[in-house]
């Protein structure tokens, strides 16, 4: 589904991406890990369109992205979240959830005033998405709370949502875990499975928690100085004595 060729990106006078090259695989959890440093995030910046690489390139479902801006990532459906969650805080839940599919006739003026039944009627089925959403991760309470007023566990699974809202064939989940407490991460674990196993979403996750990502993830990419140091299954990654040494530092 995804392929990064000969990936290059770099600021400055560091070279945060070095010729990385992998692939993810329809309808697999697929783990990204390493080392703090090791390019990750910027990969995923990539893929995503925040960044434009300097060099080689990424291709999802046979379609070069590596040169589309970020808005226009969303409408080949692939979807992601952050480490840091960006919820907009002065909004209820559902209202989050409710803006973020794409190309909602409402956004336009001209439908507003002179297709006004058709917005509406495309309203109420986007409503009944996100209350659909809401029960799937079993939060239909917060349905009314304003975003900023959730607990940094509750912002990540709002964050989740949104993504499903998107009706995504792919997501990148950059540190799910990162500041949820292991009772939510379980759930989120279970959410993530159940999204593969009922709609066929293939997942892309980066993750420091290492028994998450061998649990959870199959196959795993590690990277290290901005290039892919080893790929395999759980047991392979954890034998590997080059993946030892980068994490143990030799």
């Amino acid at each position: 589904m995804l392929e990064v060729i000969n990936l290059e990106k770099s600021f400055g006078g560091i070279r945060a991406v070095d010729g990385c090259t992998f692939a993810v695989e329809n309808n697999t959890i697929t783990g990204l890990i390493g080392p703090n440093g090791a390019g990750k995030t910027t990969v995923f910046n990539l893929i995503s369109g925040f960044y434009s690489p300097d060099g080689g390139k990424i291709v999802l479902n046979g379609s070069r992205i590596d040169q589309l801006p970020a808005h226009r990532v969303p409408h080949l459906r692939l979807s992601r979240t952050f480490q840091i969650t960006r919820e907009l805080g002065k909004m209820t839940v559902i209202d989050n959830l409710m803006v973020a599919p794409l190309d909602q006739m409402g956004e336009t003026l001209f439908n507003s005033w002179f297709r006004l039944r058709s917005v509406k009627r495309q309203e109420r089925k986007i409503r009944e998405k996100a209350l659909y959403v809401l029960d799937f991760l079993e939060i239909p309470n917060l349905k009314d709370e304003y975003a900023s007023n959730l607990s940094g566990g509750q912002k990540k699974l709002l964050e989740f949502g949104r993504t499903m809202m998107t009706d995504p064939e792919i997501i990148l989940l950059d540190e799910p875990g990162a500041g949820v407490n292991p009772t939510l991460m379980k759930k989120l674990n279970g959410y993530i499975e159940r999204l593969r196993g009922e709609e066929g979403v293939t997942f892309f996750l980066i993750e420091h928690d290492m028994d998450l990502v061998m649990k959870l993830c199959d196959p795993i990419i590690v990277m290290n100085d901005g290039k892919v140091l080893a790929e395999g299954t759980a047991v392979e990654i954890q034998k590997n004595r080059k993946v030892l040494d980068a994490y143990l530092g030799g």
